[in-house]
């Protein structure tokens, strides 16, 4: 069976995703944490200064999730999607160019605009997420969310892999050294960004009826209250967000924490670098499959599947003292990294009204990308009591068997009656 083309709404929005992965990838994965702990808290303990990293993102993400639902929601009553997603967008991009301004021992600045452009980053991912119920039919979420991943990590990937031969051969690009070139990717990071930003901002066409309101946000709050007063309508969408709270909290924990965890065991960041690429290249095939093996066993298996591989990870590493070693952690993060976002994503979007898209993907972020606050919070409390970064990545194994758990409660759509 042919599959629907793919119209040029839905193209667009695909190809943003290679562009804000960029941020994802060379910022939050790879050159932010590494210039952080070597170059920007030059002077300060290390573990103290992962511990205030570690609290920064805590905290833009406990900010996002009050704020998260109220935002979705007045997109929902003002049709207002692509003008705030698109401002959110760009203060996070003029932020992470403001990264090339700091110098030596600049760790407090560094750290405020890196919060700021995390949690814009994530508040326009609320509407991103909504545009997917938008443009794609429910037949189609799982394809175009997967599509949208797998070329995220491919576009990221690729101006990953650029920024990281400047990095590690840097006379070659007529740069002093890797400190210089790492400066000079957070601005390729924005000039990149803004490209892939241009034709989703173009293409994207707003649903809905515009209706003015005086008190927007009193009327979106209240909205957000009514919503949760009625939770049991929506029991099983709520039932799922309760799980991807928990397991997707320890995915983002690897993904913020991985090199910073690397680098404190003593791989060198060279070696940090090359196995976050292998995640990326490694999650582009593997993303596509895991929607071919959802299209025939359902997005929750996928999940399910993708959290046992991520115990095994977790434990594994706690076993790490090589470069090798990271490589085999990278590759298996990389096989299931894209998997359990996409189906994530697709089956939350195939268990919300699409009346209240904006207001349950707010809810989805919430839970998700703002809910991704006790694992860093693990992780800092287990570095301030054990003094070790060998054992700090293991309190994120709760989370994991927690949300699976829950998530054996859930029913896809064609199980509900």
């Amino acid at each position: 069976m042919t599959k629907p083309k793919l119209n040029t709404e839905s193209k667009a929005w695909i190809a943003y995703d290679a562009g804000n992965s960029a941020f994802a990838t060379t910022i939050v994965a790879a050159f932010f944490p590494i210039f952080y702990t070597e170059f920007w808290s030059s002077g300060v303990d290390s573990l103290v200064a992962t511990s205030y990293y570690t609290w920064t993102i805590t905290i833009s993400n406990l900010v996002l999730l009050f704020s998260a639902p109220i935002i979705g929601s007045i997109t929902d009553l003002s049709r207002t999607t692509k003008r705030l997603f698109t401002s959110f967008t760009m203060i996070s991009i003029f932020f992470v160019a403001l990264l090339f301004t700091l110098e030596l021992g600049d760790w407090f600045q560094a750290l405020i605009f890196f919060g700021i452009a995390n949690y814009c980053f994530s508040a326009g991912n609320i509407l991103y997420d909504k545009m997917l119920v938008q443009i794609a039919p429910q037949s189609q979420l799982t394809r175009i969310s997967s599509l949208g991943f797998a070329f995220g990590y491919l576009g990221g990937g690729m101006l990953f892999l650029v920024n990281a031969i400047m990095t590690l051969y840097p006379t070659s690009f007529g740069l002093a050294d890797a400190s210089e070139a790492i400066r000079w990717s957070f601005i390729m990071v924005s000039i990149w960004w803004s490209l892939f930003l241009i034709p989703i901002a173009i293409h994207f066409k707003d649903r809905g009826i515009a209706l003015h309101k005086k008190s927007l946000i009193k009327e979106s709050t209240f909205k957000v209250f009514v919503t949760l007063r009625n939770i049991s309508e929506y029991k099983n969408a709520f039932l799922f967000l309760l799980a991807f709270f928990l397991y997707i909290d320890g995915v983002h924990t690897v993904m913020y924490l991985a090199s910073t965890f690397a680098i404190n065991i003593g791989l060198e960041s060279s070696a940090v670098i090359i196995g976050l690429i292998l995640v990326q290249f490694v999650a582009f095939p593997a993303t596509l499959i895991w929607s071919k093996i959802s299209a025939k066993y359902g997005d929750r298996s996928v999940i399910n599947f993708c959290i046992i591989v991520y115990i095994g990870i977790v434990v594994y590493s706690t076993t790490l003292s090589s470069a090798a070693e990271f490589y085999i952690l990278a590759a298996g993060v990389g096989s299931v990294q894209g998997g359990i976002q996409a189906c994530s994503r697709s089956l939350f979007g195939k268990l919300v009204p699409e009346e209240k898209a904006g207001e349950f993907f707010g809810f989805f972020n919430t839970f998700g990308k703002a809910g991704a606050f006790i694992g860093p919070g693990l992780v800092g409390l287990f570095i301030f009591i054990f003094d070790s970064m060998t054992i700090a990545l293991t309190p994120i194994i709760l989370l994991f068997v927690a949300g699976g758990l829950i998530m054996l409660k859930v029913k896809e759509p064609d199980e509900i009656t």
